[in-house]
């Protein structure tokens, strides 16, 4: 019905030439339509023409039934369009004979080819534009009648229309932008990587429509297929900061419009997060300070990505070619990072051309700050992109010219398209590029070879190729063993071997940033239910950030739904609330007979009647951890975390808690943080270690580990320095056999050889990490005093109805080194405070009698002892103003307590609760005393 309506269809577009508008509705209703619709538009159009029958009007009598002949007839009409009516008749008649005969005879015929020809001839007579239009017009009408099935026509040409948009026919201009909307939205969404360079092409044009037009549908690729979009982004976001720096004032308001569409292809969830900065930074130049310091501030659990680098990389270049030396400084800082955060140096490999120069600057700088931090940047730069940025196009090259002659050949290759097997092959890397871009697994590598194939057989189909589904299965085996072979190492032996255990968390490649920091990089993360796992590291390795990152759930490949709960080391509560009502506010939501609940997992845990109805913010340490490990009990987790458990605990509550969690754990997986090594030996099952940014996991508790690490640290050593010895040699070999011709393969193969061993090769072994240097101080000598230093006479303390102690008679002397222990709410840190005078006793005297008494006091909780917004280096200064300490003996000291570098600008905010004891400890040495008061120091 179709076929024999376009005559009449034609017809009426002539006889409508002075409504250009009603013809392209016409031409949509015609060739996006049913038959039915078509049938009724066409029969409208006729209503309203002069009459006539339609094949006169066309000029040509059309055949019973599409044909070659026929669409070549159409062809020739189409390229010799004298008018704007023609140009739409020929356009119709075409696109039903698309529809009818399908793509293959528009392969065979060149017919696309031929009108884009037809096309580019007629652009040299600028009275003949009817050509060009007819041309567009019939690329529009066949990419809607035929969808994906005319990509691989339409793609080569895309660089030519996007070229049309611009044409100074105004009438060629719209058509033009048509056909472009509607081949970009019939594109399969891996296709979309082989459409982007026309329109990078087409943003760098003089023509500001043009840029405008390509701006615009960068927009709708964002939305309709943002994931592979993303990978395009390191080359797109250029292109569009250029546009955003245009002189003409839409094409700026397009590229504004843009770029937070754009930023919706990016799944990293912290690049996520800095969203409205990005997009700031982006539009105003002097907002850069500000946006470093904010990617600087944080928190990095997920690996760097070329999609997220795209997007801060602009921000970063612009910092570096500042004159502030302050901005260039963190900027570099901001580099080098992101550059350690990249797990895959070939989607680093983009960014080097520029990054590397203007680090290269940076390197001259008048500051040795600036000069220091630009060389670590570089280094991490050069390491992370090793010898990966040709080696990623090489492998997709590969992969995707195996898959072009084997698609060939069993689809035939004197029968198949060339462009069809091409677009075959480029669809298929493009998918495999995606699936192994995620978490790997054994699994993976075996669905692979399906997922491939099912991908591939529609566009097979709709060439005709109906007995391909059989061939594929072996041509797609061999493209995905081709990918993997150009897959990194690591990621091999990830694909290939498995130890067949089911880890209830298996997150691969997590990385850790913090406060500007990288402190975790490429580490896989793995967790089996029935194990307890201790995390162990010095002060300020991310730790505790790793703990929240794991409570939050938003590591990528962290199992979505998975129960997690997370028993944190301090209870914040608000004052006045009792035991029982706390549990009600943390219970889980919708827990069933939640009073019964409670007061049976109370109970469960030791609390008595008394100790149910006490206020929260009143019980002791060791009673708010019981209280925690309850309410843990109420939401029935299946990952259970814990941070820093036995602080503030008496023995038998420790006792208590290593009993508890040795008896739940068949249930669940436990992670806990502790520096208690007898607390390690006796709950956990397996031990894990960062240092240096690097995770080793242990089987046993602390004493295993520490034979493990011992031996394990031998063997890397010799095969480190083994490796040291191989590369010597074959550097020496390369030196001594360059200028010898009939050497000249043996060179090569050492050469390679010697690529693989060094930094970036797969083969590459880092030096092993020497053990860092020991925690060590000296107190200052302490100034004479009194023998007797204090006294408590009858004392006796309490609050509210309860005594803690009474009848109290003490003198401490000085030499004397006194402990002081007992259960949870015993009274010690009270007694420390009467001791100082900041509490008065009920009862008696408590003093410091010395008259040369020098005290110093270390409270429990340092947070809310320390100055937070102040930075480690400022805290120091403040205490050390009454004392004539210099500049470089306070970084010296500072330096002993392991505050070296840029960590002493870090505020106290953002330090772990090790090294706030740290810089409280340092605050005591800075002037001599001979009385330490020190409460859980």
């Amino acid at each position: 019905a179709a076929w024999h309506a376009a005559p009449r269809a034609a017809a009426a577009a002539r006889e409508a030439e002075a409504s250009r508008v009603a013809m392209r509705q016409l031409l949509s209703r015609l060739v996006s339509g049913s038959h039915e619709a078509t049938a009724q538009a066409v029969r409208a159009a006729a209503a309203a023409g002069k009459g006539g029958a339609a094949s006169e009007e066309s000029g040509f009598e059309l055949p019973e039934a599409p044909s070659v002949e026929a669409l070549e007839r159409f062809l020739a009409e189409a390229a010799s369009a004298a008018s704007a009516s023609a140009a739409t008749a020929a356009a119709i008649y075409v696109s039903a004979c698309a529809s009818g005969l399908g793509p293959v005879p528009l392969h065979a015929t060149r017919a696309v080819p031929r009108l884009m020809n037809a096309a580019h001839e007629s652009a040299e007579d600028r009275s003949a534009p009817h050509a060009r239009e007819a041309a567009v017009l019939c690329l529009n009408g066949m990419s809607e009648r035929l969808g994906f099935a005319f990509e691989p026509l339409a793609l080569p040409q895309l660089p030519q229309i996007v070229a049309l948009v611009g044409d100074r026919d105004r009438k060629v201009g719209e058509a033009a932008v048509r056909t472009l909307e509607t081949v970009v939205s019939c594109l399969d969404p891996l296709a979309v990587p082989a459409a982007m360079p026309a329109l990078y092409h087409g943003m760098r044009t003089v023509s500001w429509h043009v840029k405008e037009v390509c701006l615009r549908t960068v927009g709708r690729l964002a939305a309709r297929a943002p994931g592979p979009l993303g990978a395009c982004m390191p080359e797109c976001v250029p292109a569009v900061i250029g546009c955003l720096n245009d002189s003409n004032a839409k094409v700026q308001s397009a590229a504004s419009e843009v770029i937070p569409t754009m930023l919706s292809c990016v799944d990293n969830p912290e690049t996520q997060s800095l969203k409205a900065m990005i997009v700031r930074a982006l539009r105003e130049p002097s907002f850069t300070l500000e946006a470093v310091d904010e990617i600087l501030s944080q928190t990095f659990v997920n690996a760097m990505d070329g999609t997220s680098l795209a997007f801060l990389m602009p921000i970063l270049l612009r910092g570096l070619r500042s004159e502030t030396y302050e901005l260039v400084k963190k900027a570099a800082t901001c580099a080098g990072n992101m550059c350690a955060l990249i797990v895959n140096g070939a989607e680093l490999a983009p960014f080097l051309p520029e990054l590397n120069p203007a680090l290269e600057m940076a390197l001259e700088h008048s500051s040795p700050a600036v000069r220091a931090e630009a060389a670590t940047a570089r280094d991490k730069l050069l390491e992370g992109v090793g010898e990966l940025q040709a080696s990623a196009r090489k492998g997709r090259d590969v992969v995707s010219e195996l898959l072009r002659t084997r698609l060939a050949d069993a689809l035939g290759a004197a029968t198949t398209p060339p462009e069809v097997a091409a677009h075959m092959g480029s669809l298929g890397t493009s998918l495999l590029e995606r699936l192994f871009a995620g978490k790997l697994s054994t699994s993976l590598l075996a669905e692979a070879p399906q997922r491939l194939a099912a991908e591939l057989v529609p566009l097979a189909v709709a060439v005709g190729a109906t007995s391909l589904a059989e061939k594929l299965p072996p041509v797609c085996e061999a493209a995905v063993e081709a990918f993997v072979e150009q897959l990194p190492l690591r990621a091999q032996q990830v694909l290939t071997s498995s130890d067949g255990k089911d880890y209830l968390v298996d997150v691969q490649n997590c990385i850790l940033a913090f406060a500007g920091r990288v402190l975790l990089k490429k580490a896989d993360i793995r967790f089996q239910r029935g194990h307890r796992y201790g995390l162990i590291g010095q002060n300020g390795v991310g730790k505790t950030t790793l703990l929240n990152r794991l409570s939050a759930g938003d590591i990528r490949g962290f199992p979505p739904g998975l129960n997690v709960h997370y028993i944190r080391h301090e209870v914040v509560c608000e004052d006045g609330v009792d035991v029982v009502a706390f549990c009600m506010q943390k219970a889980p939501a919708g827990l069933a007979d939640a009073a019964v609940r409670i007061e049976g997992v109370l109970a469960e845990v030791g609390f008595t009647d008394e100790l149910r109805a006490s206020e929260v913010n009143n019980l002791s340490g060791g009673w708010k951890m019981k209280l925690s490990v309850a309410i843990s009990i109420l939401h029935a987790p299946e990952l259970l975390l814990l941070d820093e458990p036995t602080n503030h605990m008496d023995l038998d509550s420790v006792e208590w808690l290593e009993g508890y969690l040795r008896e739940q754990t068949s249930k669940l997986a436990l992670v806990l943080v502790s520096h208690d090594r007898e607390f390690l030996d006796r709950v956990c099952t397996k031990m894990v270690e960062t240092e240096y940014g690097v995770t080793h996991s242990y089987p046993g508790n602390y004493r295993s580990f520490l034979k493990l690490k011992g031996e394990r640290v031998r063997l890397a050593t010799a095969a480190w320095e083994a490796q040291q010895k191989e590369i010597k040699a074959l550097k020496a070999d390369v030196s001594r056999l360059r200028n010898n011709e009939a050497a000249a393969a043996t060179v090569r193969a050492k050469e390679r050889a010697l690529a693989e061993l060094q930094p970036g090769g797969d083969k590459h072994m880092p030096k092993p990490f020497t053990a860092r240097a020991r925690f060590g101080f000296r107190f200052p000598p302490a100034p004479r005093c009194s023998k007797e230093l204090i006294e408590l006479e009858g004392v006796e303390h309490g609050y509210g109805g309860s005594t803690l102690f009474s009848d109290v008679d003490l003198c401490i002397e000085r030499g004397d080194r006194i402990a002081i222990i007992g259960p949870n709410g015993a009274g010690k840190s009270t007694l420390l405070r009467l001791i100082l005078g900041t509490e008065t006793p009920r009862r008696g005297r408590a003093e410091v009698v010395a008259p040369n008494a020098v005290t110093r006091y270390f409270e429990q909780d340092q947070a809310n002892a320390l100055p937070l917004d102040k930075t480690v280096l400022q805290t120091v200064q403040d205490a050390s103003a009454s004392t004539d300490h210099t500049y470089e003996e306070l970084r010296a000291l500072l330096g002993k307590f392991m505050f070296k570098g840029e960590k002493v600008e870090d505020k106290l905010s953002l330090l772990s609760g090790g090294e706030k004891a740290r810089v409280a400890l340092c605050r005591m040495l800075l002037e001599p005393s001979n009385l330490l008061l020190l409460d859980e120091p």
